[in-house]
């Protein structure tokens, strides 16, 4: 391990420290795990603090495909990758520049149902686009993967799982509440959670930042939280806490309609939770043990069990699980060995 000297230029992130998980905390990680790569990192939004080597992209794409291409060639840039796909474009033009390009697909956003036909059909047609002139198209769910792989059957694409860290935590006093811990958006299925959860006298504390994009979604979610007396939103969590909340809990729900790999629920089995989770292909993918699937279509929370020891039985199932398929360790060594191909 260790493709030394190579420099790096991330595109997508939308921020960096990531202020929560997700796409810019799988991001953030191959930055601080990679050390022995020189990485440069443009975000869509600007830093909270000055870093090296982070910088904003700037409104336009003609302006953003003039600075990229400046500074890829004054920074001797070695590998262009693109953590979105709505940057694929920028990664194709850079590419047309001589660099060699990988981009991650995290999730296909033309499956959520929230765009309109004609933005779905764009965004698929970027994801086919990736796979065919892309050095690397890398999808992080395995479903996604094996649906372009029929599509576009050559040795370009890549199926590399998001990885979470394992080390051993200190075990903590945990509540009998439930936990979610994801973005408050329409494809998360929160309205019906809340909605679920009150029916069912079931305890439940929200993590996450409310969808900013949807005026009309953030009023319905407040309606069901003031009209519910056993849902709490408890706002954002740091990137660098999320393990150490998810810790304090047994029980973690993802009611989602739609997911790429689900980073947030490797992070609740990591650490030891039973979990709740939408009957949907990322979520049985993973095989992890200690589950109850629920239909996200007609969601019912009546089922979830509450007997303390077979939680904790099964939650130390889903650590050993994750400890052993999902590590970050085998998603850093997927990535270098990638990189290493393409020097």
């Amino acid at each position: 391990m260790g493709n030394t000297k190579l420099r790096v230029l991330r595109i997508g992130p939308k921020n960096y420290p990531p202020d929560h998980g997700g796409v810019e905390k799988n991001a953030s990680l191959l930055v601080q795990l990679m050390p022995w790569i020189e990485n440069h990192v443009f975000t869509e939004q600007e830093p909270r603090e000055a870093l090296p080597r982070v910088w904003v992209l700037p409104k336009g794409f003609m302006s953003q495909v003039k600075q990229l291409r400046q500074y890829a060639a004054r920074n001797h840039i070695d590998i262009v990758h693109a953590h979105k796909e709505t940057f694929i474009p920028l990664a194709l033009c850079l590419k047309l520049c001589g660099y060699p390009c990988v981009v991650t697909v995290h999730g296909c956003a033309w499956r959520l149902r929230r765009w309109p036909r004609r933005i779905r059909v764009l965004l698929f047609l970027l994801d086919v686009v990736a796979c065919w002139l892309m050095d690397a198209t890398v999808f992080v769910g395995e479903h996604d993967y094996r649906l372009f792989r029929r599509i576009v059957p050559h040795k370009r694409l890549h199926l590399i799982r998001n990885g979470v860290t394992t080390d051993e935590r200190k075990e903590s006093q945990r509540t009998d509440r439930a936990v979610y811990l994801g973005r408050l958006s329409p494809e998360k299925n929160i309205v019906a959670l809340i909605e679920a959860a009150t029916a069912a006298g079931l305890q439940l504390d929200l993590y996450g930042p409310l969808d900013r994009r949807d005026a009309e979604f953030q009023l319905r979610i407040k309606y069901a939280l003031d009209n519910s007396k056993y849902v709490k939103w408890m706002g954002k969590v740091d990137a660098a806490n999320i393990e150490d909340t998810l810790g304090k809990y047994r029980i973690f729900i993802n009611p989602s309609f739609s997911e790429g790999m689900p980073t947030s629920v490797l992070e609740a089995a990591s650490q030891g939770l039973f979990l709740v989770l939408s009957d949907i292909a990322a979520h049985r993918v993973l095989g992890l043990p200690g589950c109850l699937y629920i239909d996200p279509n007609n969601l019912s929370l009546q089922d979830v069990p509450s007997e303390v020891e077979m939680l904790h039985r099964k939650g130390r199932a889903n650590r050993q699980h994750v400890k052993t398929r999902f590590s970050i360790q085998k998603t850093i060594e997927a990535y270098d060995e990638l990189y290493g191909s393409l020097s």
